[in-house]
């Protein structure tokens, strides 16, 4: 089976390098995503700015429960956080996040996500609820960045 891709992008009004560290910092995520209810963070490094880290998530929705580990790499520098599959009930898990300056303070922010889970039934699950998904991702982000960097002056 192929990939399915989910994607959003956003106009935020915070700095790239912020955002990036924001998502990069996959220890807060069950604080603030859905379906997190818990993750554990192993062998990190650091290397030019560049951080990475192997991240075990356990996701739970309804009466669904998985586990799975990627790789987290953050280069806030380069505004590029990157994750892919380790182990799990995935075929396939890409995921990435790019930040860039739009030009007046802000951010412009693309998400994307390529997934393809083993079993059928969880693939149709996020297929029949894909708009609701990414929704809640971006949702989950833009608040976690307005608690983290506060309310956003208007531009002139």
């Amino acid at each position: 089976m192929t990939a399915k891709t989910l994607e959003a992008q956003r106009r935020l009004p915070y700095a790239p390098e912020a955002l990036c560290a924001m998502v990069g910092d996959v220890r807060a995520y069950p604080d603030f995503i859905p379906w997190i209810e818990d993750l554990k963070v192993t062998g990190e490094k650091e290397h030019g700015g560049v951080r990475e880290a192997v991240a075990h998530v356990r996701i739970g929705w309804k009466h669904i429960q998985e586990r799975f580990s990627t790789k987290v790499r953050c280069a806030p520098a380069a505004g590029e956080v990157d994750v892919s599959l380790v182990s799990g009930p995935f075929r396939t898990l890409r995921n990435e996040w790019r930040f860039s300056p739009d030009g007046a303070g802000g951010s412009n922010v693309r998400f994307r996500i390529a997934y393809d889970f083993k079993n059928p039934i969880l693939n149709a699950l996020v297929k029949a609820n894909r708009e609701k998904v990414v929704a809640r991702i971006m949702a989950a982000f833009e608040a976690e960045a307005a608690r983290r960097c506060g309310v956003a002056q208007p531009t002139v």
